[in-house]
């Protein structure tokens, strides 16, 4: 009778119901409920095989990278700031030294995660945030050790607890306002400065009355995203587009008595976007732009009409909340009265 074939398998397991990008297992965290990366190590042999103890290593950490030309000489920046590392680890029964027992071993863990503290999850082109699980056994020269690793991919809410929307209640926004070309007056409205990664966004422009009507030719929705990082002294400043939404068609008559009219536009998620961030080595921070090209006055002049409104970007609160944190439908039943 043949011999059973010699076994051994290390797995490591992070069980997730939501998935962030490239399917990588997605927690969120919030500052009102703590959430952890949880998961089980797993190491079974069928027979007595070299081996130590396995060691469970957790880690956070934020990594910038870039280069610059001084005079012909390339310098590169490298920078990192560490938010976690926290070892466990998980001893296995051993028939002597630096043999294990043949049988099944598990362990579960759990990493704590804290909103308030720790950046979510991105990654651009010169700054990345990774969070990462390593797993290894242990071996004698010249035995190979055995590792395994995952990256899951954390995003935090800095959104409050969702409260149930009472209908007398007044609708909460943010409001931009300007005289355009020293003459007409305008109102910009979004439902708040704090706004979250894929969230339709209702944007409300509002001409007021004037003795001449403005008519809109084109005008776009962009979100951009501003990065400064610093490494040792010096620093890196870039800008990105994350959203370009034309409104070329669509918009009121001119009208002297002045007009309104709401967009919505949907913001982007991850990897495209990185949430707000301001930490002694990575600022992120992000502005959205309503840009218009209009006719007024009494020969039909052109001119701009350039709102600018600061943003902080936050992830999404998690599923399941059992009421919106941004009721949509409120919001646009009592937003014009403006």
């Amino acid at each position: 009778m043949a011999s059973e074939k010699k076994q051994k398998s290390l797995e490591l397991s992070i069980p997730s119901a939501l998935k962030g990008p490239n399917d990588l297992p997605l927690f969120i965290g919030t500052v009102d409920s703590k959430t952890a990366i949880s998961g089980v190590v797993s190491f079974k042999c069928n027979y007595d095989c070299k081996g130590g103890d396995i060691s469970i290593l957790f880690t956070a950490t934020a990594w910038t990278q870039w280069s610059t030309m001084v005079g012909r000489r390339v310098v590169e920046h490298d920078g990192r700031k560490t938010y976690a590392h926290e070892p466990l680890k998980m001893t296995l029964p051993h028939a002597k030294d630096g043999v294990i027992k043949a049988g099944e071993y598990s362990l579960p863990f759990q990493f704590p995660i804290d909103a308030t503290t720790m950046p979510s999850s991105f990654k651009d082109p010169f700054s990345w945030m990774t969070y990462k699980v390593d797993v290894t056994l242990t071996r004698k020269f010249p035995s190979a050790d055995i590792t395994r690793e995952q990256v899951v991919w954390v995003t935090h809410s800095l959104l409050p607890p969702p409260l149930p929307t009472l209908p007398d209640a007044p609708v909460a926004r943010t409001i931009f306002q300007g005289i355009l070309a020293d003459t007409v007056h305008y109102i910009c409205a979004i439902p708040s400065e704090r706004l979250y990664m894929g969230q339709s966004v209702p944007v409300t422009i509002k001409i007021m009355p004037s003795e001449f009507p403005v008519l809109v030719d084109t005008a776009v929705i962009k979100l951009k995203q501003y990065s400064t990082l610093w490494v040792k002294g010096v620093d890196k400043s870039s800008k990105q587009l994350v959203l370009k939404m034309p409104l070329d068609d669509g918009w009121p008559f001119a009208d002297p008595k002045g007009w309104q009219r709401t967009a919505i536009v949907t913001m982007p998620v991850a990897p495209g976007i990185t949430p707000s961030l301001k930490s002694p080595m990575i600022t992120k921070f992000h502005t959205l732009k309503l840009i218009m090209q209009v006719k007024m006055g009494p020969k039909r002049e052109k001119k701009e009409l350039r709102v600018e409104m600061p943003v902080y970007i936050t992830g999404p609160r998690p599923p399941g909340d059992p009421y919106p944190s941004f009721d949509f439908n409120h919001y646009m039943e009592n937003i014009k009265f403006i």
